[in-house]
């Protein structure tokens, strides 16, 4: 599922995170675990998983995909993609 686009500055350090509430209301179940990676540079940093809100801190250096994956109580897995644009000053 691509959620919505991210645009950064170099040095610019973004918190982002993503409501889970519908998707695990509508199945009955809970999340069990969150996982996030990204394609471009930079760091991913306190990763947070707070009942169905993930959230991650993120200092891009290029321009990438930011996925949260997460698994269910139920054993299902759902994906959330980001594109993450790096756009430059001046």
């Amino acid at each position: 599922m691509q959620a919505k686009t991210i645009h950064a500055t170099n040095g610019e350090t973004i918190a982002i995170s993503n409501q889970w509430a519908a998707e695990v209301e509508k199945r009955g179940t809970t999340v069990a675990s969150s996982t996030w990676t990204y394609s471009g540079a930079g760091t991913l940093a306190g990763a947070l998983l707070a009942t169905a809100l993930a959230s991650v801190t993120l200092a891009p250096t290029s321009c990438g995909t930011l996925t949260n994956t997460v698994t269910l109580a139920d054993g299902e897995v759902l994906i959330r993609m980001r594109c993450v644009v790096l756009e430059s000053i001046g």
